[in-house]
């Protein structure tokens, strides 16, 4: 028998259809070289195009049994690595695209704001909790339970005026307060 070099990639491929391993070894041998420099100028990455070339090797090896009769050896296996690296590529497109539309700065501003209005939440209330008891209460009533000043009044027994200058300087109180942060946070 004569060494598996002096034979056709057809008769190879065929005999490795009839289960003859070492026919189909030869096959890679001899084409592993040439479709990985292939690959490897158009994807430009040695380790991928290794892998698209082992990809491509291994999936003809679990389908040659279903393939009939090939007359263009090298040039089916061209086919089969060039549709591989078309999908890698459109592939490698498609993550690079999806990537380009996360705006980092974007959610680096929502990050910012959603500090910010933690922040502000916080010297909101920490304000709040300084005011005095009676004047607290009444901001309370006004903000949280979305009282009237009439009802308030008539809750604590107080006049509306009353209620009214209560909540104003409440406001200017926290609203001190909050000077301090919102210029940290602006400059």
């Amino acid at each position: 028998m004569k060494p598996y070099s002096d034979y056709s990639d057809e008769y190879l491929f065929t005999s490795s259809q009839h289960g003859d391993d070492a026919a189909f070894h030869e096959l890679y041998v001899r084409f592993f070289p040439i479709l990985y420099v292939h690959a490897k100028q158009k994807i430009g990455d040695s380790q991928e195009a290794k892998d698209l070339v082992q990809d491509t090797f291994t999936s003809l090896y679990h389908k040659k049994a279903e393939l009939g009769e090939i007359t263009n050896f090298a040039g089916y296996l061209y086919v089969l690595l060039k549709n591989r690296i078309l999908n890698f590529i459109a592939k490698k497109s498609v993550r690079t695209n999806y990537l380009d539309t996360l705006d980092v700065e974007h959610y680096s501003r929502d990050v910012e704001h959603y500090i910010f209005e933690r922040e502000l939440k916080e010297q909101i209330e920490n304000g709040i909790n300084h005011l005095p008891e009676k004047m607290k209460l009444v901001f309370l009533m006004s903000r949280y339970e979305h009282l009237s000043h009439k009802e308030i009044g008539e809750r604590l027994d107080i006049s509306d005026k009353t209620v009214k200058r209560q909540i104003v300087n409440a406001l200017k109180i926290i609203k001190s307060k909050l000077h301090i942060l919102i210029s940290l946070f602006f400059l």
